[in-house]
């Protein structure tokens, strides 16, 4: 039996370092249970719960991986919760973009929703599921994605490529 898809959220997150916009990447290291994958650079991400917002699941996962906090979050949308009978509640929202694996080398079916946040604090990475945290600059980030996109974690390669091409669009949203 195939294994059913897996909701995530993940971030793009950025923080403004003298009048620069820097990334945040880490290196995805979880040589027990993503041996494949271990070593590729990534983007901060984690699994949905159950019956969890969304939003929550986002703040969640980026303090438990990284102790940043988010601040703000850029073009995305919540049409804020709705319960139209006793124990029933349901939102719309709007990501930055979303994401899915439609093939897997001893990987996930991850389905995602990928969101940009500005972030603060100071970073303090979860040495169980990454290391090597670092912030890069724009341009930075557009040379691993264009001159070496095998070094980026598959899932997320799609996501950064997307963002790198309409960074005009977001930049002036930040």
């Amino acid at each position: 039996m195939k294994a059913q898809p897996k909701a995530i959220v993940s971030a793009i997150l950025f923080k403004k370092e003298k009048k620069e916009i820097k990334i945040f990447l880490q290196t995805r290291w979880k040589p027990k249970s993503s041996p494949t994958y271990s070593g590729m650079l990534e983007i901060p991400a984690g699994g949905i719960d159950s019956y969890e917002n969304v939003y929550d699941a986002l703040k969640r996962e980026i303090k438990e991986e990284t102790n940043l906090d988010i601040v703000k979050i850029i073009n995305d949308y919540n049409g804020g919760i709705l319960s139209p009978r006793k124990n029933d509640k349901a939102f719309v929202f709007k990501p930055f973009i979303c994401q899915q694996v439609l093939e897997t080398n001893n990987g996930l079916p991850w389905i995602g929703f990928v969101f940009v946040c500005e972030v603060g604090g100071d970073v303090k990475i979860n040495i169980t599921e990454a290391k090597d945290p670092k912030w890069v600059s724009i341009k930075e980030l557009k040379k691993i994605v264009n001159g070496r996109p095998e070094s980026i974690f598959p899932l997320q390669l799609p996501v950064l490529k997307y963002f790198v091409e309409n960074l005009n669009s977001i930049i002036e949203k930040i």
